[in-house]
């Protein structure tokens, strides 16, 4: 019976994207795509050769187990609150998914991460949209459809993909509450952020990186006379100010800085000391030794950390020939970092741009102090990569550059056709 539920989730994401795409061959292509790479990696590990290297083969392994002990207590039990948060979450997620369905079957849960992480690639290119041009969202969603990660991540036992699709949903509708005046989509935004923080305290970034922009914004309103702007912060503010305290009073996505009341009762000090301990095990881990005990170690220490977060493996730090994946990932975090480089005299421009890129810098700083090692990193950068390619709107003239240099090659010639607008 697994394989049959499998096989109708699937279906069902088919429909979804129909339904979301009629209108729009191009991304409905995009998709289509984004879907078969997805669902071909999970066919292949469930059916086919269930060994596929992942360097994050431990987590995945973590969490089913912990998933399977859920799933013993029976679904009835488990759709009532309370609910765990942060990395316990997916697990009691995929205990639910294995009592409601009365199965064991893996590719089950993988057919909802498919689901998500296609849809992720959907929100992608609306971001993009809202920041840019069709031409750029449009190139931003075939990276975002085919990045090699992406794809192994959203049909492995991983959260990435829920944290990955909450953020970029809550993002989107943030930026249609900002561009389109749609006041009830800042609404969804808080909502569909705090859900991603659920998964991952990470997010949390996100909202405090709004409550920046609405200070700033509520300024700059004020002194220039608009008290429609003005007044619209104002109810923006409290919105996000409840939000906050709804996940502070009641620990919501917050157990790895100190559960319910977190916010005024974890110190700085207390924060520094504990994630700046040395916690690095394993072989894949780096700056072994580097600890914080002072605000100076932050600060000194931040840029080297997000360096090694964003960056590694180095080609010194291989140790078997699948650290070769690590390498390649980084070279593409590189490419996306030199997009946004030369990206910023445009995102300078326009406000919303700037606190998507206060979003994912916020982010990039809370993961850099929580990951001890490589193969965590690469699925940690892999929850803000749609972020950091949304912002690097540079990156488009690579996609003609590649197509005009290698023109003569048949090959790139039948595949080009797939990536006009």
């Amino acid at each position: 019976m697994g394989y049959l539920y499998t096989a109708l989730i699937l279906l069902i994401t088919m429909l979804l994207l129909h339904l979301f795409t009629s209108e729009d061959k191009v991304l409905g292509k995009i998709l289509f795509w984004a879907f078969v790479a997805r669902a071909g990696v999970m066919l292949f590990d469930s059916f086919v050769y269930s060994g596929l290297p992942y360097l994050t083969a431990s987590d995945a392994s973590r969490f089913h187990q912990m998933g399977l002990r859920f799933a013993e207590f029976g679904f009835a039990e488990l759709i009532y609150p309370p609910y765990p948060t942060g990395s316990t979450l997916y697990a009691y997620w995929i205990g639910m998914v294995y009592s409601f369905f009365g199965t064991e079957e893996r590719a089950v849960v993988k057919a909802f991460n498919i689901l998500a992480g296609v849809f992720t690639v959907y929100n992608g290119y609306h971001i993009s949209r809202l920041l840019w041009t069709r031409g750029i969202a449009i190139q931003n969603a075939w990276i975002l459809a085919l990045f090699p990660l992406l794809v192994v991540y959203s049909q492995n036992f991983l959260r990435e993909a829920f944290f990955a699709y909450f953020l970029t949903l809550g993002i989107w509708y943030f930026l249609s509450w900002y561009k389109l005046g749609r006041t009830h989509h800042i609404f969804f935004s808080i909502l569909s952020i705090s859900l991603s923080s659920a998964f991952h305290v990470g997010a949390l970034m996100s909202l405090l990186a709004l409550a920046l922009y609405n200070v700033w914004i509520f300024f700059h309103s004020f002194f220039i006379g608009k008290t429609y702007s003005a007044g619209r912060t104002i109810f923006s503010t409290l919105v996000l100010l409840g939000g906050l305290y709804f996940m502070n009073a009641t620990g919501w996505g917050l157990p790895s800085i100190g559960g319910e009341g977190a916010l005024q009762e974890f110190g700085v000090e207390e924060l520094i000391e504990e994630r700046g301990g040395d916690r690095r095990t394993g072989r894949a881990a780096y700056l072994t030794g580097m600890t914080a005990s002072s605000t100076a170690d932050v600060v000194w220490q931040t840029p080297i950390r997000a360096v090694y977060f964003l960056f590694a493996p180095f080609p010194w730090m291989l140790n078997s020939v699948w650290d070769l994946v690590g390498l390649m990932d980084a070279l593409f975090y590189l490419l996306i970092l030199f997009g946004i480089y030369k990206s910023l005299p445009v995102i300078r421009q326009n406000p919303s741009r700037v606190i998507i890129l206060l979003m994912l810098l916020g982010m990039v700083i809370m993961f850099a102090w929580g990951v001890t090692n490589y193969g965590t990193g690469m699925r940690h950068r892999a929850k803000i990569v749609t972020l950091a390619i949304c912002v690097a709107p540079s990156l488009y003239p690579f996609r003609r550059l590649v197509f005009d240099r290698a023109k003569q090659t048949w090959n790139v010639i039948y595949t080009s056709r797939w990536f006009r607008n």
